[in-house]
């Protein structure tokens, strides 16, 4: 995130609600969708029934933002609209921007927490309450398109690439990124491993046609088995969840790799003494702010891996759709 002058903060900080307001609304409604093509407001607005003076508003604000085109009466997607928030792009983002806006940060009183303490605050669980089976639907959108695609062009990045045939995904979720991973080569099979219900992760797997290419195991990867003999194991905003116990889990990796295995992992790492990257710093500041350290910091994975015997740790640290993160590879 750029850093603007004080006062450039200052003057946008009254339009920042609204302006996130209508991109939401664009989102929810998938509007972009109907810009593919040139379009009126009054023909969309009689498409799905909606208010044509409203609908004509909300796509001169996309307008005035950079997300359409305006040509006489006609609305048409910027190009890079259509590739972050159609649907079918290879590189759809409004699903995951959609999802982490609702419930991939936690919020929190900010002023609650800092004139009264962490002791004041109802401390959230980072799963406890987390229902599985009605977040299923959003949690695949969030993490279909371009997450997949930055996923798949990192694994395409390892020398190793034609070697990897047996992966596991630990952590993960629906299983739509491991799934690319697998789907892009014709010998590999994947191990999916989370606490969602087997039947999430399988029916991902079978939309994605790999069906017959994907186990799935659910449970606690901290203490359950893992399986072995894998070529790749990946692990996408996950180590967070092993704080205080990363090197008993990296140990669990290596054991599971073959010999010259690799582990690709995806985080946060934040320097807390000068915080950064900003949006990392302030996407963790809730828990902060309750007493809960959770965040992973600059450098701790790989100094927990060199403990239990990883080789040739490699951090890139990069700009994904989902933040400033840290690519950590661990060799085996």
């Amino acid at each position: 995130m750029d850093k603007k002058s004080v006062f450039e903060q200052m003057v946008e900080l009254p339009y920042l609600a609204p302006y996130i307001d209508v991109l939401r609304t664009a989102m929810e409604l998938e509007i972009f969708e109907d810009l593919e093509e040139k379009s009126s407001a009054a023909d969309i607005a009689e498409r799905h029934g909606w208010n044509a003076d409203n609908t004509e508003y909300l796509l001169k604000a996309l307008t005035a933002f950079g997300f359409v085109e305006k040509n006489g009466n006609e609305y048409k997607n910027t190009v890079d609209a259509g590739r972050y928030m159609v649907k079918e792009s290879p590189e759809y983002l409004a699903g995951f921007t959609l999802y982490y806006m609702d419930a991939g940060i936690e919020k929190v009183d900010i002023k609650e927490a800092v004139t009264k303490g962490p002791d004041a605050l109802q401390k959230q669980e980072l799963e406890g309450q987390m229902d599985f089976e009605q977040f299923g639907q959003m949690f695949r959108k969030a993490q279909m398109g371009l997450r997949q695609k930055e996923l798949v062009d990192l694994v395409r990045e390892l020398p190793e690439n034609d070697s990897i045939h047996k992966i596991l995904d630990v952590g993960c979720a629906t299983g739509m990124l491991g799934l690319a991973v697998v789907g892009d080569a014709k010998d590999r099979t994947g191990v999916f491993f989370d606490r969602f219900p087997a039947q999430i992760i399988q029916e991902s797997a079978e939309l994605t046609g790999l069906g017959d290419r994907a186990e799935v195991i659910t449970g606690d990867f901290l203490e359950d088995d893992l399986g072995d003999s894998y070529d790749l194991i990946i692990g996408i905003s996950m180590m967070l969840f092993a704080k205080g116990n990363m090197e008993k889990l990296l140990k669990k990796f290596y054991d599971a790799l073959n010999p010259g295995g690799v582990v690709l992992l995806i985080s946060e790492g934040i320097d807390l003494d000068n915080p950064s990257p900003q949006d990392m710093y302030l996407g963790y500041l809730p828990y902060y702010l309750q007493g809960m350290n959770i965040g992973v910091e600059q450098g701790e994975i790989v100094k927990a891996a060199e403990t239990v015997g990883f080789i040739k740790n490699e951090t890139d640290t990069r700009i994904l759709c989902y933040g400033t993160q840290d690519i950590v590879v661990l060799r085996k």
